[in-house]
């Protein structure tokens, strides 16, 4: 049986299983899939979607039809559904930078102080317990798996090895708890499985999400199997969904339109009504206090939302507008944030050049009506402004360190410079709305650099303007690797100067200088960088590069055992020690280090030209050459690679030269 007929059919079974009686509450689930959007499933619409699962909660439960995000990033959103606060109460604002205040009582502490076990699967790095959410659970597992992206690492799991890890604790989990289950699949990267790769050839992210479907299919058999007493609520959503190309964006972060704020959720619990639909608008404010409210405790101090059980009753709100924001734009590029309001009938976003959407009859948000009705948006901003003027909680500014900045960047998330905590949501520079070309061409250049094609890349990134310290870091590195060296240094140079706080910025420097063959200032950089972030093992690598290129291979060893110690760094250290193995007849060694490495790690371009000098210098000319011949193939447009076989041909004697 193969693995899709297999998800499949655990689909069956909890479809079969049907609706959970009414009795008293002990165990608590909350599911969220992250960048998910609600027309991109069944039950909301969407007639391609496979989302079995999903569309059975919404039979045997309730589901909202106009449930909101305040704000299209994974951690600010998270923090907002497990606190019962909007961003500017959490303080929680963006990726990778803010933690929150230890002040501020979580969804969990409630649950555990309560006497609820309390415990979390995550699928993702950008939510791991540094940031603070794991407050109040016994269990917090942010364990990723390491992928390889770049020269970076990064940290995610897959639906199944989260559910895997949530099933292994259920099973001997006590009958009154909390969970919180996270699957980041249908985020981009979009990468199906085989099965649902096949079965979406067109649509990725529909595999994806076809994918987590059935997973959390399976992990609902299960808890139903363990758990058949009916005594369990389970509420699905999504931290934000993803623009496909609308409005000119084409992933999520840069926006506030519906396309990624507004998310399923679906709730299931006993007492509540099966295929009962609430058409009002709500938002992720609202989880805390209604998953609380079911299980009998009070909500937690100042909560912003609401309990949802009083919309399933029938007792109307109004029309209520909803917060959202976006400060990504700020954060990451200087550009205006974006702040708004969300209504049944009307969407307000305050920015440059305001934005005003009758919701009701343009529900896609194409016609901008905010010079038509000055009025309107006079009013709504003065509503916007009074949300905005109650006190706001200063959350706790992280410093991520060069591991923590590759892994989010190659989850596609741009790492931050600081922004002074009185300009947070300054609504002033430049408009998100024209800056998307700018941002639609970065992200353009970032694919073809991860695919070695640097001059194509190059071609896209030296014409653009307003970029910042990102733009020129990137541009530099792209004319590095073309072999453009005087204009890779005085790139580099204006990063610098624009992001001298920044490890990355002198790292670039670094290689462009070591390539120029001015070591000692090469070595200056690479030290400056080393200063940025003491936890880096990169600029350890690059010192012990230029260590072994002087002949002192012990304290290139040295740097590069270092580096190893450290996650981020630790495939290039690794890779570096089995060349040098290699070379010192230790083939034994070198192959133990390079099978602890995850796989493809030394498939990329430099390890591939490092290892192949390395059995070359060793007298193992055919293994070079095999190792090569697979990198020419992998990388064709890949400068290093091509210069190293042309290297190959020039020293190996003309009988033993031949076509790979």
């Amino acid at each position: 049986m193969t693995r899709v007929v297999q998800a499949l059919a655990r689909v069956s079974l909890i479809l079969v299983l049907g609706c959970s009686p009414s009795g008293t509450l002990e165990r608590v689930v909350l599911v969220s899939i992250d960048t998910l959007r609600a027309d991109h499933v069944g039950c909301y619409g969407a007639r391609r979607a496979h989302t079995p699962t999903l569309d059975a909660l919404a039979r045997e439960g309730v589901r909202f039809e106009t449930a909101i995000s305040p704000t299209p990033i994974t951690l600010p959103s998270h923090t907002t559904l497990l606190t019962g606060l909007e961003p500017p109460r959490h303080g929680v604002r963006h990726n990778g930078i803010f933690r929150l205040a230890d002040d501020i009582p979580t969804l969990a502490e409630r649950f555990q102080e309560a006497g609820f076990a309390t415990a979390a699967f995550l699928g993702t790095v950008v939510l791991d317990r540094q940031h603070g959410l794991d407050r109040g659970f016994d269990v917090y597992d942010d364990q990723m798996s390491l992928r390889v992206a770049a020269q970076f690492g990064h940290s995610e799991r897959t639906a199944d090895q989260v559910t895997d890890a949530a099933l292994a604790w259920l099973s001997s989990a006590p009958p009154r708890f909390f969970l919180w289950v996270h699957l980041y699949d249908p985020h981009g990267n979009y990468d199906p499985p085989p099965g649902f790769a096949a079965a979406f050839p067109a649509d990725p992210y529909a595999g994806e999400i076809a994918f987590t479907d059935a997973e959390l299919g399976r992990f609902l058999a299960a808890l139903h199997h363990r758990f058949p007493d009916g005594g369990t609520a389970v509420l699905v959503t999504s931290d934000h969904g993803e623009s496909r190309g609308e409005h000119g964006e084409i992933s999520h972060s840069l926006t506030i339109y519906d396309a990624t704020q507004r998310v399923p959720l679906l709730l299931r619990a006993p007492g509540l009504p099966a295929g009962h639909v609430v058409a009002e608008p709500v938002g992720l404010v609202d989880v805390a206090p209604t998953l609380l409210g079911l299980a009998g405790l009070a909500p937690l101090p100042e909560t912003q939302g609401m309990d949802l059980r009083d919309l399933v009753e029938g007792r109307s709100t109004g029309d209520r507008a909803l917060y959202v924001e976006t400060l990504a734009p700020q954060f990451d590029f200087g550009w205006s944030a974006l702040l708004g309001l969300r209504s049944e009938t009307f969407k307000y976003v305050r920015a440059p050049r305001p934005e005003l959407y009758d919701i009701s009859g343009d529900p896609h948000e194409l016609r901008n009506l905010a010079d038509a009705q000055p009025d309107r948006v006079a009013q709504l901003d003065s509503q916007l402004a009074e949300r905005l003027a109650r006190p706001r909680q200063a959350a706790s500014r992280l410093e991520p360190g060069a591991e923590r900045r590759g892994q989010l960047e190659a989850l596609g998330y741009r790492v931050s410079e600081r922004v002074p905590d009185a300009s947070l949501g300054r609504t002033v520079g430049t408009d998100p709305k024209d800056g998307l070309p700018l941002m639609l061409t970065l992200l353009q250049a970032m694919t073809l650099t991860a695919e070695h094609r640097h001059a194509e890349a190059l071609a896209l990134l030296e014409p653009l303007e307003g970029g910042g310290y990102f733009l020129e870091v990137h541009r530099a590195n792209s004319a590095l690797n073309t072999g453009r060296l005087a204009d890779a240094e005085r790139w580099a140079r204006e990063a610098v100067e624009l992001g001298s706080e920044d490890m990355g910025t002198h790292l670039v420097l670094g290689l462009i200088l070591e390539e120029l063959g001015r070591l000692d200032e090469a070595e200056e950089a690479f030290a400056r960088a080393r200063a940025r972030d003491a936890a880096s093992g990169s600029p350890l690598v690059a010192l012990g590069r230029l260590a072994e290129g002087r002949g002192d291979r012990a304290q290139a060893s040295q740097l590069y055992r270092e580096a190893a110690s450290r996650r981020g760094s630790s495939a290039e250290a690794q890779w570096h020690l089995a060349a040098l193995h290699i070379e010192d007849g230790e083939a034994g060694q070198a192959r133990r280090l390079l099978a602890e490495l995850p796989a493809g790690a030394v498939e990329e371009p430099e390890p591939s030209v490092r290892l192949a000098r390395a059995e070359q210098q060793a007298g193992r000319a055919e293994a070079a050459r095999a190792r090569l011949a697979a990198a020419r193939q992998r990388w064709p447009h890949s400068r290093c690679v091509a210069e190293a076989w042309t290297s190959l041909e020039a020293d190996e004697p003309p009988e033993q030269k031949r076509q790979p």
